[in-house]
């Protein structure tokens, strides 16, 4: 609980009726404690990215994957940060395994015969030196986790209500359900010849164990105990079980989402055969290559970092945002394309930290609608430095007992400020010349 000062009022909770500064002076992503999320803030992008990654490959009756990107391309900011792509990934990830897809599928007007037919799942995984996630098939067993662990329905994970669905399609032996689970699943696997699975393996059968019960805390925390040598070695394989466990519960697509991609660059000792390995893994085996998409985050840096591993050698689907033909792959974030975005931003981030029960003039309280797109205006758009400089702006008044925020406070504290907004000027759509 946050300390009061005797005597000294408190203007961000008297004043600004915040209880907190809505605003973190580092708006860095954390899947783990995601804060505010506002997906109206990604504009036309929103509606691209499920038509892209989901909605296009559901449409087709077989060869759904999808090998895409999303970006951000703007030059002045090489490294692409602060456009939201992290956030969008993992947390549109969430919202869909909350319900296999059914309820965004209907928000996109899907029939519900359709509907049910269809139901697919997402996953999120980043490369962290850290964690020594310094290779694709480490980050990519990363994202079966968090499919996995995901929360489905009212109080079930992912993995329960696949393991449910797959005991009522094969209509398992009661008492006998993980057993019966484990020998549909590797009876399935051999199927698939491509695969060349040694299910004898100590790891594989582990996995194979836990991924059949219906304890998915025991399930992740073996997945975590799996060491990085054999997580480098292995993970792919895992990943094409789980596309079969996948499929054994009618579930017939997956996106994969990989983040931070520039640090394979920076960490991974063998590159391009951590390349080949992508490649055969993703594009030669079944039934991977025909049910699950992988896109990965993209920016300028990053770019420069694989291109000649990735076009020139292994000849992996081009991910260049300037070739017209890879447009139906990938979508280009733009960031706060004008002051509607930019509202509907800080009016969430403000509701989701009021005082309760406070009533304020208006959402933006103690910002107006001027002083919001004067700062969406020295920031390009870049959200992340959007929000840093609000919580800045507040971070500052209080400090000079300031109760009430006009464009003549605020400016001094821009930088590069542009041309000043006029009550005249007309409302449209922020274009940048970089773009």
């Amino acid at each position: 609980m946050a300390i009061r000062i005797a005597g000294r009022r408190s203007i961000m909770q008297d004043d600004f009726r915040f209880v907190q500064n809505p605003y973190r002076v580092s708006e860095i992503y954390n899947v783990d404690e995601p804060g505010t999320y506002e997906p109206l803030m990604y504009g036309k992008q929103f509606d691209e990215f499920y038509t892209k990654f989901f909605l296009n490959p559901l449409s087709k009756d077989n060869n759904r994957q999808v090998i895409g990107a999303i970006w951000s391309s703007y030059t002045a900011n090489r490294l692409g940060k602060g456009y939201g792509k992290s956030m969008l990934m993992a947390e549109e990830s969430k919202r869909i395994n909350k319900n296999l897809g059914a309820s965004k599928l209907k928000h996109f007007g899907v029939a519900k015969d359709d509907i049910a037919a269809n139901p697919f799942v997402s996953g999120y995984c980043s490369f962290k030196e850290a964690s020594e996630v310094k290779s694709f098939p480490a980050a990519l067993l990363d994202a079966v986790a968090f499919i996995l662990r995901s929360d489905c329905g009212e109080s079930e994970t992912v993995h329960q209500v696949l393991r449910r669905r797959i005991c009522e399609r094969i209509e398992a032996e009661e008492n006998y359900e993980g057993e019966s689970i484990r020998r549909a699943l590797e009876a399935e696997v051999r199927r698939h010849r491509s695969l060349a699975l040694q299910l004898t393996h100590k790891e594989v059968r582990a996995f194979n164990e836990h991924l059949c019960s219906e304890d998915t805390e025991q399930l992740i925390n073996r997945m975590a105990e799996i060491g990085p040598r054999v997580k480098a070695s292995q993970g792919f394989n895992f990943v094409h079980i789980f596309n079969v466990f996948l499929r054994l519960a009618g579930v017939n697509y997956v996106t994969y989402f990989v983040d931070q991609i520039e640090n394979f660059a920076k960490y991974a000792r063998r590159q391009d055969q951590n390349i080949r390995i992508l490649r055969e893994s993703i594009s030669e085996t079944s039934p991977t290559r025909d049910m699950a998409s992988f896109v990965f985050q993209m920016h300028i840096e990053a770019q420069h970092a694989i291109e000649d591993w990735w076009d020139n050698i292994e000849h992996l689907p081009s991910l260049d945002p300037k070739k017209k033909i890879n447009s139906t792959r990938i979508v280009d974030l733009q960031g706060l394309a004008n002051k509607k975005e930019a509202i509907l931003l800080a009016s969430k981030y403000h509701s989701d930290n009021r005082v309760p029960g406070s009533k304020t003039p208006n959402p933006l309280h103690p910002f107006n609608e001027d002083i919001i797109e004067q700062v969406r205006r020295s920031e390009s758009g870049n959200p992340r430095q959007f929000l840093q400089k609000l919580g800045g702006i507040l971070d500052h008044a209080v400090s000079d007992n300031r109760v009430t925020l006009d464009l003549a406070y605020v400016q001094p504290l821009l930088e590069d400020i542009p041309e000043a907004i006029s009550t005249e000027e007309e409302e449209g759509e922020y274009s940048n010349v970089e773009r």
